[in-house]
């Protein structure tokens, strides 16, 4: 018999559990594959081309959901928030890897790391939490969570989020969005230094905040990996950085289709940060329609604060190593979008209660900015 301390399951059968890995070594492979072989220069337009690239979309979305059962399993053994802590450090840490492994060899584009970020924190705040309360509601009128999380996770989020992406494009040092140097450096600091405190708080004095009295007997019916809690973290990690990997060998791909289809720039950044997201978004999507809309919410918020907590004093740290100051203050369009997602969320998140009507809310705010995103692409073309 298996120490339950240990273990997560017991697994009637280790070859059976092992083969349910094959699509993350597939997928792996793949993208290792597709990386040395792609050239910007080759044909997009071909069927062959076409297959593979839907063959890595495939990939992608098959590590995710594997990484996302993995999560679950670490979910029911630690319970929350660790799990879901687990989950959102790992994926954004290597989230913060593949916006590192865009900005190098993009140079001169020195806003790819604040248009990426605006498009995870957009997709986690209207697309995904408007479709898990969306997902949630069809099975329940409205749906409880402890309005400790949202609050917390809230104030911070709005904080840096205006510090970090707000602010410099009204700062007076530099012109645009960029800062200064002592400006950088105070904000890079700040968001690390905040992430970490709120990372110590969320699973020591403030725990219970981050958990609801109903979710407490509550088990995810995952079909749990039975491993070694370090096998199972492992695996996890494995999975995310195949979903990387996969994401980044297929991003300058879809960028040379969108661009051969006449579609806006920004949405190939779009659509690679949605793949990126699609471990905690199928996890979130997953919880809330098994009426656990605290683990969606601790894990949804959990990685937007993540996103700027981890991946500005990454930029900031990058700056120093390519030379290259990054342009990270919102234009003016994109920062009223950003203060109206704001608004909606503390409106609809502080209370601890959601329904269907508040979901559709934040999805009309998603099509919204893909909207804007084709009207200042019309624009510049008239």
């Amino acid at each position: 018999m298996s120490n339950t301390s240990s273990h997560i399951a017991v697994s009637p059968s280790r070859k059976s559990v092992w083969m349910q890995e094959i699509p993350v070594l597939l997928g792996l492979a793949t993208g290792a594959f597709a990386l040395s072989h792609w050239s910007p220069a080759g044909p997009m337009t071909g069927g062959a081309n076409l297959l593979w690239t839907g063959w890595i979309l495939i990939c992608i979305l098959t590590c995710a959901f594997r990484a996302m059962l993995q999560a679950e399993s670490l979910a029911v053994h630690f319970g929350e928030p660790i799990g879901t802590i687990i989950l959102t450090v790992s994926a954004i840490t290597i989230e913060v890897a593949a916006v590192a492994a865009m900005m190098l060899p993009l140079q001169e584009d020195n806003s790819v790391a604040r248009d990426t970020m605006f498009a995870v924190l957009m997709l986690i705040f209207n697309l995904l939490i408007g479709l898990a309360i969306l997902l949630g509601g069809m099975r329940k009128r409205s749906q409880e969570f402890n309005p400790g999380s949202s609050s917390n996770y809230l104030s911070f989020i709005i904080a840096l989020g205006t510090i970090a992406l707000i602010l410099p494009t009204f700062t007076h040092s530099e012109q645009g969005g960029w800062m200064s140097d002592s400006m950088e450096i105070y904000v890079g600091i700040t968001c690390l230094v905040i992430y970490i405190l709120f990372l110590i708080s969320q699973t020591s004095a403030s725990r219970e905040f981050f958990e609801h009295k109903s979710n407490e007997k509550k088990k995810i019916h995952a079909h749990a990996v039975h491993h070694s809690i370090a096998i199972t973290i492992m695996l996890l990690v494995i999975s995310l950085g195949a979903v990387v990997m996969l994401a980044e060998s297929v991003g300058a791909r879809v960028t040379v289709l969108f661009q051969t289809w006449n579609l806006p720039a920004p949405l190939s950044g779009i659509f690679i940060a949605a793949l990126v997201l699609a471990p905690e978004g199928l996890a979130a999507l997953r919880a809330s329609r098994e009426d656990d809309m605290q683990r969606a919410i601790n894990v949804l918020l959990g990685s937007a604060l993540a996103t700027i907590g981890l991946t500005v004093p990454a930029v900031i740290v990058m700056r120093y190593v390519t030379g290259v100051s990054p342009e990270l203050g919102l234009e003016p369009p994109y920062i009223g979008l950003f203060v109206l997602t704001f608004a909606v969320s503390i409106v609809n998140l502080m209370r601890g209660r959601v329904n269907m009507m508040q979901g559709v809310v934040h999805l009309m705010i998603f099509a919204t900015w893909i909207m804007v995103i084709f009207d200042e692409s019309w624009a510049s073309k008239v």
